[in-house]
């Protein structure tokens, strides 16, 4: 998949498609939803992408 940054074409990492695959279940990859999950996993809402790589590895349990 490639999306639109400033002007420039970029190519999402897969790990990241498949992380919003999974996150984001009953959204095709044109909806906002979607496209709100990849760039938010890219960094580009100023978060610190080394933090965004660990949350996408780590499992997080739904009941404790």
């Amino acid at each position: 998949m490639i999306i639109d940054y400033d002007y420039q074409k970029i190519e999402v990492p897969q790990e990241i498609l498949i992380y919003c695959d999974y996150s984001t279940v009953d959204s095709q990859r044109n909806e906002l939803r979607y496209l709100d999950c990849v760039y938010m996993n890219m960094g580009y809402y100023g978060n610190d992408s080394q933090q965004l790589k660990e949350m996408r590895i780590r499992v997080m349990p739904v009941f404790e």
